[in-house]
Order: C-alpha cells, then sequence, then structure tokens
C-alpha cells in the first residue's frame, strides 16, 4: 500500500497550507445533503432553523406512518390482501415520476412522503403474505419490482438533474459566495494566504449573500478564478 503524502510534503511541493483547510468547505451539514444555500431551499426542510435534506425528512416519516397504519389496521394475512396493499404502494409512486419536472417545495414535500407511504406499504404487503413457497416467490417479485421502478426513478431524475449550482453567477460550491464566512475564518487562522486571498477577492463583490433562485448578484461576476500558489520552497 502505498504512503499518504504528509502535508509537509504537499507543501515543499507548493501547495499551499490553508489548501488542506479548504478542503473542510465541501462537507455538507449532517442530514442536509446539499449546501444550505438559498439556491438549494427547495431541496432542504429547515424544522427549528435546522436544514434537513427534503427526501430523506419526508420520506422516513411516510415509511413509518404507513408501517404503522398497517400494524394497527392488521389486514388479513392472503395473497389478495397482499395484492392491493402492493397496487396501493404502486399508485404511490406516480408523483415521484413527476417531480424532475416539478422541482418546487410545496411538489416535492408531499411526493416524498407519499413514495415512504409506497416504500411502507411495499414492505407491508410482503409482510401479509403467507408463508408458502409461492408466496415466497412473490415477495422476491415485488423486490425485483420495486429495485425496477426506483431505477427508472433515478434515471428519469439524472436525466433532469436540477443542480442549483451550475452556472450560478454567485460561483460553484464549495468555491463560492456562501462559504466567504468560512473563507474569512481560514485566513484569519492561517494568516494571508495567496490561495485564500484570491477566492476572497474574486467573491468578496457577490456579497451580499444568500441569493435566491431567480436573483442576480449586486455586481456581475467576475470571470474565472485565478489561483495563484506560492513557488516551491528552495
Amino acid at each position: 500500500m502505498a504512503d499518504r503524502v504528509s502535508p509537509r510534503r504537499l507543501e515543499l511541493a507548493g501547495v499551499p497550507p490553508a489548501a488542506f483547510a479548504l478542503s473542510e468547505l465541501g462537507r455538507y451539514p449532517s442530514f442536509a445533503h446539499h449546501p444550505t444555500c438559498g439556491r438549494h431551499d427547495h431541496h432542504l426542510v429547515r424544522p427549528f432553523g435546522v436544514p434537513l435534506c427534503l427526501g430523506c425528512a419526508c420520506m422516513y416519516p411516510g415509511i413509518a406512518v404507513a408501517l404503522i397504519a398497517l400494524f394497527f389496521v392488521s389486514p388479513a394475512h392472503d395473497i389478495m390482501t397482499a395484492f392491493w396493499v402492493a397496487v396501493a404502494a404502486l399508485g404511490c409512486t406516480v408523483p415521484t415520476f413527476f417531480q424532475p419536472f416539478i422541482q418546487r417545495r410545496w411538489y416535492k414535500i408531499p411526493a416524498r412522503f407519499v413514495l415512504g407511504v409506497g416504500f411502507g406499504l411495499v414492505a407491508g404487503a410482503a409482510w401479509i403474505l403467507p408463508n408458502t413457497l409461492t408466496c415466497w416467490a412473490i415477495r422476491v417479485a415485488l423486490v425485483v419490482a420495486t429495485l425496477g421502478l426506483g431505477t427508472a426513478a433515478l434515471r428519469l431524475r439524472a436525466k433532469r438533474l436540477d443542480d442549483p449550482c451550475k452556472n450560478c453567477p454567485w460561483g460553484a460550491f464549495p468555491v463560492c459566495a456562501h462559504n466567504l464566512p468560512a473563507l474569512r475564518r481560514i485566513r484569519e487562522q492561517q494568516g494571508p494566504d495567496p490561495f485564500v486571498d484570491s477566492l476572497i477577492a474574486e467573491l468578496e463583490p457577490l456579497a451580499p449573500y444568500p441569493p435566491r433562485l431567480g436573483e442576480a448578484p449586486p455586481v456581475p461576476r467576475p470571470g474565472q478564478f485565478q489561483f495563484h500558489a506560492p513557488p516551491p520552497n528552495p
């Protein structure tokens, strides 16, 4: 196994010390799964001010609601009941296939919740099937169908991927105006550094922050970032 390159060796090779602190800029807050800037608000919910991934925060409660409801309803354990529960689960996937075309929180929140209900129902359908060889074959078919629908939904989403960072006039995460406060803290901690100073100089004219979809920064974005690393030490 190759040895890891030490920070000291990288520094001698011309990599600025602040580059190691900059590597932390790309980390998302726990359970957010997205940058927390205003342009990503349609991917987030903020209960009590805490940014959470909209999809996860809405889907997992839907799963819990479906499973709890099935537990209390206690449906009959037979193939016909399982069939209708599976049909209901299939219906819950319909909003998901429209979601890539409707990137709005008012639609995504219920769509993700209903998708979670669908996952809970398909798990419930597998649970209420009797323990026979035929029913175990049906369980396998349910798993295959669920994976197939999930793959189709992900492919559709990939074709219409919504990336708020694309062509964003405030920069592209993590090198964007959203991280200006963090960049300033790095400069305070590390001292003057041409690498960090060039980023701040490019991004500061784009403040104030945060932006929203459809808004423009106070000044045009000044071209590409120019990174200037100090020459290697002799």
